[in-house]
């Protein structure tokens, strides 16, 4: 099965407002750990739309469990616990078709307007936003936080 868009009756099921605060919650850790490790990698998505991780660590489960941002801060401090954690961002990622990387990569990477991303990608704000959404799903529902956005 090709990886598509997820359709709009799926996306309607969920609270973008939700998701897209626990997604910047989650990015909200990466200067964190620049901060506390300057040599930390974090995983990019690549100008060819794919995302590497040069750190990456296998894991039993893709889902982080009870995401709260302190706690999450606090066990970043283990080198471990940081590979693994963002070893489970990487393959969230890599749930997402070229199209949703693309947006995600202007949208929580780049901090790019709706406006400046619909130009990008040459598409009107619309298709945009249902590419954002169908996106910010997948990444969500790999890392087991979808739930928590079910309107």
């Amino acid at each position: 099965m090709k990886n598509e868009l997820l359709s709009k009756k799926q996306i309607e099921f969920y609270d973008y407002i939700k998701m897209k605060n626990i997604i910047l919650d989650i990015y909200e850790l990466f200067p964190y750990l620049e901060r506390v490790d300057n040599n930390v990698a974090t995983p990019i998505i690549t100008i060819d739309y794919r995302v590497r991780y040069e750190q990456f660590v296998p894991v039993s489960s893709s889902h982080i469990e009870n995401f709260i941002l302190r706690d999450e801060m606090l066990k970043t401090r283990n080198e471990y616990y940081r590979k693994e954690l963002l070893s489970k961002i990487t393959m969230a990622l890599r749930t997402l078709n070229t199209e949703e990387l693309e947006v995600f990569d202007l949208v929580f990477y780049k901090k790019k307007t709706e406006e400046e991303i619909s130009k990008i990608i040459s598409c009107c704000i619309d298709k945009e936003r249902y590419i954002k959404k169908s996106g910010c799903i997948k990444f969500l529902t790999a890392l087991g936080l979808d739930i928590e956005c079910l309107k």
